[in-house]
């Protein structure tokens, strides 16, 4: 009897090892989608730059990935660098060579785009002047010495062959917002001024005031052609940056809603006046500026060479302005395939 019973035993033993041999594995469990976060801030600059940015709040398009998202205005580079400091963001638009400051810093953010390439204009009340060689001798107003517009302004100048600190009178101006009043009220007939801005002074006064100087065409004329002028773009904060998916979430929706601006300036315009009600928005001029402005949402990874040859020659003049060198690989985000 036992070695019958074992000869069962060994019989169920070898019958249960077949079958097992013979089935295949189970499959793997999918891993689970990635939770959705409670919240998303995005921050913008008192701007057009904050119309796409506000057109992913107002149409919920990161509800894949977020249950809630939030719109800040930033008013100045105090407010956005106190914003960035204190991780109480996620993606923040802001002027490229401020993110590159803050990179250099140690802020730990990382670039993912650059949409913004030009928005500077000299708005002239002489209808003779087309180029900067035409404003020899004249008063000009510049908003924010030293920065951005001013460095643009003296590289261009210098590049063809004129002195701007001895060849133009240079009414520095604390912001645009005056540079504008002073060419309104007449104290000067020429001033740099950035969209929107530019937009709303020339229809106050449509007879009076032209279009001079364009600086991206300018820049292509007498700097190069090859070398493009990167001027604003979003970065993701370090709090975000565990979250990959949701950062490439955000670049794919983000480039959409700057091409639906681009192509609907007067849905754009209304829905800024609409729900950015802040910034003082008219719809009209607003549709009518962003035809001025240059967009073409480039990821970060793609623009590196402009930015390095933008910021190149800007520290020519002023290394500060960039936060003192090229920032390294580690500002550019890797990008995500898009369609």
């Amino acid at each position: 009897m036992k070695k019958k019973g074992l000869l069962v035993l060994l019989a169920s033993l070898l019958a249960i090892s077949l079958l097992a041999i013979g089935c295949p594995p189970p499959a793997p469990r999918p891993d689970p989608a990635p939770a959705r976060l409670p919240k998303l801030v995005l921050v913008a600059p008192p701007g057009p730059h904050a119309i796409p940015v506000a057109y992913l709040v107002v149409n919920n398009r990161l509800a894949a990935v977020a249950e809630e998202v939030e719109l800040v205005i930033w008013e100045n580079p105090a407010q956005v660098k106190a914003i960035v400091a204190g991780g109480q963001g996620d993606f923040v638009t802001m002027p490229a060579n401020m993110a590159a400051t803050f990179y250099n810093k140690g802020m730990g953010i990382q670039l993912l785009d650059i949409s913004v390439w030009n928005v500077h204009y000299i708005i002239s009340a002489d209808s003779a002047v087309k180029t900067l060689a035409d404003l020899r001798g004249e008063k000009i107003a510049v908003p924010f010495k030293g920065a951005i517009p001013d460095l643009m302004l003296q590289i261009l100048s210098v590049r063809q062959g004129i002195d701007p600190l001895v060849d133009f009178e240079l009414h520095y101006a604390v912001d645009p917002r005056q540079s504008a009043q002073l060419l309104l009220a007449g104290v000067v007939e020429h001033a740099l001024i950035p969209e929107p801005l530019a937009t709303k002074v020339m229809l106050q006064q449509p007879e009076r005031l032209h279009r001079a100087v364009r600086f991206d065409v300018e820049w292509a004329r007498v700097v190069s052609k090859e070398i493009k002028t990167p001027l604003a773009g979003t970065v993701a904060l370090s709090r975000i940056q565990h979250r990959p998916d949701v950062i490439d979430e955000f670049i794919r929706q983000y480039r959409l809603a700057v091409e639906w601006m681009v192509a609907n300036p007067v849905l754009a315009g209304q829905m800024a006046e609409k729900h950015l009600p802040e910034l003082e928005f008219k719809a009209g001029p607003v549709a009518a500026s962003l035809a001025n402005i240059t967009w073409n949402h480039v990821q970060a990874r793609d623009a590196r060479d402009d930015l390095e040859a933008f910021f190149t020659i800007l520290m020519e003049l002023s290394p500060e302005v960039v936060g003192g060198a090229l920032p390294d690989k580690g500002f550019y985000y890797p990008g995500v395939e898009l369609e």
